[in-house]
């Protein structure tokens, strides 16, 4: 049981407690452990750490310490488990005070009264961002140095250049001095997608591997294309520590074969469209002004529950659910719609008409799937959400309209279509 206990920090022996953390060179936190999460201490190795003072800490919530790359999944599986079991060892990606992004280690548990209940949660915490290289240094060299016949580069969790080999520093024109302690953004050519940047560090940072294909620029700013594997590396404790990537250039390839063009555009597990080839296609609706002519809609399409299946069936099989249900989405359209796959488990549908039928066309679609898509014994069912583009809009109010359909969807007990 979890109770709300504030007074407990007042006691003499807490109190003793408290001043020896002041002189841990560990940062020491305590938490409330109510719904109403926020510090009751912190001491001053976490202040040090963080730059935060205690006034700026005292009564906020944790949150004020994540930022754009803190693994949400990770936040949801500590506060699972301190619910669970009492106690969290992990790591995240964390913000200073001065937006600085570091890489912290928790050892957090449960603090008890007498009565065996949860009162408050204490963390201790150590920054490791600087440490991680030093540490796996050898064993990562030892892991990539077979790999020189394509271009290998190794960034730390915060995109940081620890390593290349000499692929890279040939292809790219730099030199190791130019480029390691350089952020990976430094290669980015600025010509894929928002969308697709996400997706990849969606990917990755879930422990799975990303493959796909790039438009970087080298050190000339010259653009190419490279058909690329990142991986993340883990250490003997299951954390993602590094993450390796492993490329080759396809841009000669591309200039001679529609082919490889093509491939830019298709997801490969499922043979879709994918999220470039979709923003590509809502650009010219848009710069075309088409949808001042013609009423288009979209729907955007998630399994419902898809976590639980890849948990418990494996993600071998998930893949499988991935392409039946691309197979069933073909099989009941209309040639004209198009199909793409957004990511993950999220599909989209871009259809020509106006809002009533294409709502008709979702609901077709939402019972197909129950009645025919199943893994082993279990039913697969989806959430829909749906709508219309306007003149008024750009692609970020469409997104962002169908998305809050679509967790409508969700929070009202999914398999449903909602419209917005």
């Amino acid at each position: 049981m979890i109770v709300e206990s504030r007074d407990f920090l007042d006691e003499i022996w807490v109190k003793s407690f408290l001043d020896t953390f002041e002189h841990s060179i560990d940062s020491v936190v305590i938490t409330t452990a109510s719904a109403d999460e926020h510090f009751l201490y912190v001491n001053e190795s976490f202040k040090k750490m963080t730059g935060y003072t205690e006034a700026d800490l005292i009564g906020k919530s944790p949150r004020i310490l994540q930022g754009p790359l803190t693994n949400r999944e990770m936040i949801s599986e500590l506060k699972e488990q301190l619910l669970i079991k009492g106690n969290y060892v992990g790591q995240n990606i964390n913000y200073k005070k001065n937006s600085t992004q570091y890489i912290v280690r928790w050892c957090i548990f449960a603090l008890k009264n007498p009565q065996n209940e949860t009162i408050a949660y204490i963390s201790y915490q150590k920054e490791v961002t600087q440490s991680i290289w030093d540490q796996n240094q050898v064993q990562l060299l030892s892991s990539v140095i077979n790999q020189v016949d394509q271009v290998v580069l190794v960034t730390d969790l915060l995109g940081i250049v620890v390593y290349v080999n000499e692929a890279f520093l040939q292809k790219y024109g730099y030199t190791e001095g130019e480029i390691l302690s350089k952020n990976v953004n430094i290669l980015k050519s600025g010509k894929q997608s928002q969308e697709f940047n996400k997706e990849v560090w969606e990917t990755i940072s879930r422990g799975e591997s990303f493959h796909g294909v790039f438009i970087n620029k080298d050190k000339k700013d010259d653009f190419f294309m490279e058909q690329k594997t990142i991986t993340p590396i883990k250490n003997t404790d299951g954390y993602i520590q590094f993450f390796v990537s492993m490329s080759q250039d396809i841009t000669k390839l591309v200039s001679k074969s529609e082919a490889y063009k093509e491939k830019a555009y298709k997801d490969t597990l499922t043979g879709l469209d994918n999220r470039l080839k979709l923003n590509e296609t809502l650009s010219k609706i848009f710069s075309n002004q088409e949808i001042e002519k013609k009423s288009f809609c979209i729907l955007l399409l998630d399994i419902d529950n898809f976590k639980f299946v890849n948990d418990n069936y494996g993600h071998d099989k998930g893949d499988v659910v991935l392409q039946n249900l691309a197979k069933l989405l073909r099989k009941n359209l209309r040639q004209n719609d198009m199909i793409f796959r957004w990511g993950g488990e999220e599909f989209i549908v871009l259809i020509e008409e106006d809002i009533e039928a294409s709502k008709d066309i979702a609901e077709k679609l939402r019972k197909v799937v129950e009645k025919e898509l199943h893994i082993e014994s279990r039913n697969i069912t989806i959430s829909i959400g749906l709508a219309q583009i306007l003149p008024s809009d750009t692609q970020d109010t469409l997104f962002k309209r169908v998305d809050n359909a679509l967790y409508e969807s969700k929070q009202n007990g999914k398999n449903m279509t909602t419209v917005l």
